[in-house]
């Protein structure tokens, strides 16, 4: 596992314990609202705690110019014929 890796992780388990102290920390019943913020916070570090420096990389193709890109390869790969002279 390289540095960056572990650094992805433990920014994971970091939500993870923020979601669950403010949780525990403000617990009077009523805040809804934090409870469902917490809820996504502990799921975006359970994300990062799985998959670790992936989920920059993938955030990073979703968002640019070039997301169909792969696809279209594919596409086109399985378009043409796989042997021409069959």
């Amino acid at each position: 596992m390289t540095h960056r890796n572990r650094v992805w992780r433990g920014l994971g388990v970091g939500l993870v314990a923020l979601a669950v102290a403010a949780r525990i920390g403000y617990d009077d019943g009523t805040r809804t609202e934090l409870g469902v913020a917490a809820f996504l916070l502990c799921l975006a570090g359970l994300v990062l705690i799985v998959q670790g420096k992936r989920v920059p990389a993938a955030l990073r193709v979703e968002f640019s110019r070039h997301r169909l890109l792969a696809q279209a390869i594919r596409n086109r790969r399985r378009s043409r014929p796989s042997d021409p002279n069959a």
